[in-house]
């Protein structure tokens, strides 16, 4: 339904059956999977005619009417990642076991069919509530994007309820990943303080960084003689693809700017909650499945934890909810000029 043609307004619409829905202002326009974890797949800021959002070389799909010819090794979220902005939740990161249940590559949420309602419609204001109950494990996410007339900024207003009669522990994330045409080795990262930690590879991609830990935004290169700024965003045609993770934020937020266009896409979130951020760092480098040496994007995740959850109740850097228990959190995310 289409509730407006200026200001804040609305319009739920299909794309390859999947139901989405629209959100926007005079600045900005969200296109929303509501059937498909309300991943945000394009964040588009008007005046530039600038979407952040990668698209994956993987299409949008009706997750019910792909039926893939096996599982995965981690599950299906890959089989129907389009790119954008995930939900991430329970789980982080690769399969694991918990109390018995069998948790895929990033959680539940992230393929589940969410509700919706709107809860706020006028040309000045447009709130969004969106819900999902977890099926293998015993959660309410609940979660409110606002926007306001003439806002470059985005408001989401969440929170986790715990609906089970045990403590439940949990990892909680949002996976962004930004793409072309706004990624280029113009870009820079502008993180105030972290701690660099370089993940192993996979002996099937390619990396110019060692295996090691280091101080944002320095990290010691994989000839082990220069220094790599990996606040710089890499190129193209760089052949390189890296996971890392960042800790001991000194405050919860980040921007990356592009220098060239003059704009930048910011957002601020609570440390004490998402007290990581994974990078995703890829220029063309990653080989074999799913990526087949084709990507170029990066991505910037603010995670309460580092991977995955069996692994994080054994180091104690999971989330935790007691029975009827609640977790809120406010995030903001927009675009940034000059």
């Amino acid at each position: 339904m289409l509730s407006a043609n200026s200001g804040c307004r609305w319009m739920e619409f299909a794309w390859n059956g999947v139901n989405a829905l629209i959100m926007e202002n005079d600045l900005l326009r969200l296109e929303i999977l509501v059937d498909k974890g309300t991943d945000i797949v394009e964040f588009l800021y008007k005046p530039a005619d600038i979407d952040f959002m990668w698209r994956s070389p993987i299409p949008v799909y009706k997750p019910y009417s792909l039926i893939t010819t096996a599982q995965g090794k981690l599950g299906n979220f890959m089989d129907y990642y389009p790119g954008g902005w995930q939900e991430i939740f329970p789980n982080g990161g690769g399969n694991c076991e918990y109390k018995g249940a069998v948790l895929g590559l990033h959680g539940e949420v992230a393929l589940m069919p969410w509700k919706y309602a709107v809860t706020e419609s006028s040309p000045d204001r447009l709130s969004v509530k969106f819900s999902a109950e977890t099926y293998r494990t015993p959660f309410l996410l609940e979660k409110t994007l606002t926007m306001e007339k003439n806002s470059p900024f985005v408001a989401i207003d969440e929170k986790v309820t715990n609906k089970s009669g045990e403590d439940m522990d949990f990892i909680w994330g949002h996976h962004p990943a930004f793409g072309k045409p706004f990624i280029s080795p113009d870009c820079v990262i502008r993180i105030k303080k972290a701690t660099i930690a370089v993940e192993r590879g996979d002996g099937i991609s390619f990396t110019n960084l060692k295996q090691t830990r280091g101080v944002w935004p320095m990290a010691e290169g994989a000839d082990g003689k220069n220094m790599i700024d990996i606040s710089i965003c890499p190129g193209e045609k760089d052949n390189v693809s890296e996971i890392i993770f960042l800790s001991g934020l000194e405050e919860g937020k980040y921007e990356i700017f592009n220098n060239k266009l003059g704009i930048g896409f910011k957002m601020e979130f609570p440390a004490e909650i998402f007290r990581y951020i994974w990078f995703w760092r890829i220029g063309g480098g990653s080989y074999s499945y799913p990526w087949y040496g084709r990507n170029y994007n990066i991505a910037l995740e603010p995670f309460s934890s580092l991977p995955n959850l069996a692994e994080a109740v054994k180091r104690g850097d999971q989330l935790k909810l007691k029975p009827g228990e609640t977790l809120e959190a406010s995030i903001k995310a927009g675009v940034t000029t000059g």
